[in-house]
């Protein structure tokens, strides 16, 4: 045990002894109060006056008593502050409690810390000097556990508060965490997810990272992306660096451009595995980032969830299975009591040669808000409990300021060639913002995202977009959006983004004006029909008559004719009269049509003419006035 940590025991061993002593002075003087009025009650009032006398006497020697444990107590409290002050003064600096970084000596309770996240120093009952009360309760929820790890870190990947931390910018190995940066550039360089469904040859240089898979074994892309979320697996990491670009060199400066565009100023990646490299480094604090991003992929949080994975591989047509168990020690371990009920993944794995150590990256969500648990060089033994540790922690010392409440609506998204093209939106958990103690509220900002190219078919619960806190035009969080129900192929009009039923509403629509149209030509058929019927008809009735006419003069032999005979006129005759009167009536259309013709010509042409009149009659003035004035220039003086 440090010097430091062995007067800090001693200093709460001291005020444990004080508070037991004052706790001892109360019970003894109600003991004896007791005792004293029970006398006095058992030998009457005969006796009352010396009754009265002794409990006089007990409670002024109580008193006294008192004051002396008071008197040493405030000895004992002056002995350590006079400690305290002089190791400050020593060592330039306060105490650091167990696993965080020491900083400048401040009183506990003005010390901010960092992103104003509440550490252990502030709530180390050591560190406070004021007086002690009697009622003190040192029981919490959750207490800072012992870390062993040379580096560490707590971060709320709701909000991008850091809750706890400890060398958090130091620079070491990353180690399988290099897999989630992995993940997130393979799935940034597919075109889509059907790409998962491709597969990866095992070729010999592929091989020789482990022994899962054999050479000449194909693969399926989502398939190395389980094995390597879940199972830490080389080879399979490996693979997709090969898959995803041309070249292993080309994978790894992606992998160092994704980085630079997180910000990760303190990272640098040589490998897509994680092995072991002087040229490839990171922080607790970069990987928290890390980790944080790479929980925003759907694909990669169905994955982390998983305690273990199988899937078959083929050779030549011979299939085999292989499984992998997952490393996250929180989600599967040995012992139970080491298992966290609200993780939702975690990688972990062990340095190689030189270094002898285990890296870890954890995730877990309490009551929608999600905590990351970085561990760097940390022993194998104790790695579950730590992290286990600084999550419950954390969890009580993190900012849960709601933003947005989950299964909100904040707006519809639209979905290509489905059954429907649009669909509510809704977040999928709440959203939190954290604000240090020097800013103010109204730098929270909110930006509702949703995907534009999205295709059908969707299902329940599939992320559709991202609900963007800001703090002061900073991203510090995200809330993913998702749909509430399955929304499957739909008609071929929806690849335009026709819905089916409105299709079947446009259908609809276009019978009934065709139906109306169809309609609107029967009428006007039937009419043209009944207009010839009685033309016919009329035709028949003239026949008739003129037969009838020309039958009674062939009976009477009638060949006589006179004015007032009027005999109607043949079939023929009315036929050929109308068709004269056609004729007729075309000619007059004709010969109106040629007025108009030269009616329009003889206005042109008299427009023509004026125009002509009027230039001429402004040359003609223009000729005179020039004259005018070329005779008064050429008239001498007088």
């Amino acid at each position: 045990m440090s010097k430091e940590r062995l007067n800090r025991t001693l200093r709460i061993k001291k005020r444990l002894v004080a508070i037991t002593s004052v706790l001892l002075a109360l019970t003894l003087m109600t003991t004896i109060g007791f005792n004293a009025d029970f006398a006095a009650y058992a030998e009457g009032e005969n006796n009352t006056e010396t009754t009265q006398a002794a409990e006089q006497t007990t409670t002024e020697q109580t008193t006294t008593e008192q004051k002396d444990t008071e008197q040493t107590q405030a000895a004992q409290t002056g002995e350590t502050q006079t400690t305290d002050t002089q190791n400050a003064e020593a060592a330039g600096e306060t105490q650091p409690a167990n696993g965080t970084e020491a900083g400048t000596a401040q009183p506990a309770e003005q010390a901010p810390a960092e992103g104003g996240a509440v550490t252990e120093d502030e709530v180390d009952p050591a560190e406070f000097t004021d007086d002690i009360p009697t009622d003190l309760d040192y029981t919490r929820t959750a207490s800072m556990p012992e870390v062993s790890s040379s580096s560490y870190i707590v971060m709320s990947g709701s909000t991008s508060e850091v809750v706890i931390k400890h060398h958090a910018q130091r620079k070491m190995s990353p180690g399988r965490m290099t897999m989630l940066m992995t993940a997130m550039v393979v799935l940034d360089n597919m075109y889509n997810d059907r790409e998962l469904e491709n597969t990866v040859e095992i070729t010999d240089k592929i091989a020789e990272y482990g022994t899962s898979f054999k050479v000449g074994e194909s693969v399926k892309v989502g398939d190395l992306l389980s094995a390597m979320l879940v199972g830490g697996s080389e080879e399979a990491a490996e693979a997709l660096s090969r898959y995803s670009a041309s070249k292993r060199k080309i994978f790894i400066k992606m992998m160092n451009s994704k980085a630079m565009e997180l910000g990760l100023m303190d990272t640098q990646f040589a490998n897509p595995t994680g092995e072991y490299s002087t040229k490839q480094y990171s922080t607790a604090a970069d990987c928290a980032v890390i980790a944080q991003a790479a929980i925003r992929y759907q694909k990669i949080q169905k994955i982390f969830e998983l305690p273990s994975v199988e899937f078959e591989v083929t050779s030549k047509d011979v299939s085999r299975a292989v499984g992998f168990r997952s490393t996250n020690p929180l989600l599967v371990a040995d012992r139970p009591s080491t298992l966290y009920k609200y993780t939702k993944g975690g990688i972990s794995g062990a340095l190689g040669a030189p270094v002898k150590a285990s890296q870890f990256a954890g995730i877990a969500t309490v009551d929608d808000m999600q905590l990351i648990v970085i561990l760097m060089d940390s022993k194998a033994d104790k790695l579950a409990q730590e992290a286990k540790g600084l999550l419950e922690y954390g969890d009580t010392k993190v900012t849960k300021n709601v933003i947005v409440e989950a299964n909100t609506k904040v707006g519809t998204v639209r979905i290509k060639g489905g059954q429907e093209t649009k669909a509510a939106v809704y977040t999928a958990t709440k959203g939190f913002a954290y604000v240090p103690p020097e800013g103010s509220e109204d730098l929270i900002s909110k930006e509702v995202y949703v995907y534009n190219d999205l295709v059908a078919p969707v299902k329940d619960g599939d992320k559709v977009g991202e609900y963007k806190i800001y703090v002061a035009d900073e991203l510090k969080g995200t809330v993913d959006l998702i749909v509430k129900k399955n929304i499957s192929t739909g008609w071929f009009p929806s690849q335009y983004y026709i819905s089916n039923r409105q299709t079947v509403i446009i259908c609809v629509v276009l019978a009934l004006i065709l139906l109306l149209v169809a309609r609107i030509l029967y009428v006007r058929w039937r009419k043209r029909k009944m207009r010839e019927a009685r033309r016919e008809r009329k035709l028949q009735e003239i026949a008739l008559q003129q037969l009838e006419i020309d039958e009674d003069r062939k009976r009477r032999n009638w060949t006589y004719t006179s004015s007032y005979d009027k005999v109607a006129p043949r079939t023929g005759d009315l036929r050929r009269e109308a068709e004269e009167e056609a004729e007729k009536a075309k000619e007059l259309k004709k010969q109106k049509r040629a007025t108009r013709a030269t009616r329009a010509e003889r206005r042109k042409a008299a427009k023509a003419r004026k125009t002509m009149q009027t230039q001429a009659v402004d040359n003609t003035t223009a000729n005179t006035d020039k004259a005018t004035r070329t005779v008064i220039t050429d008239k001498p003086d007088e």
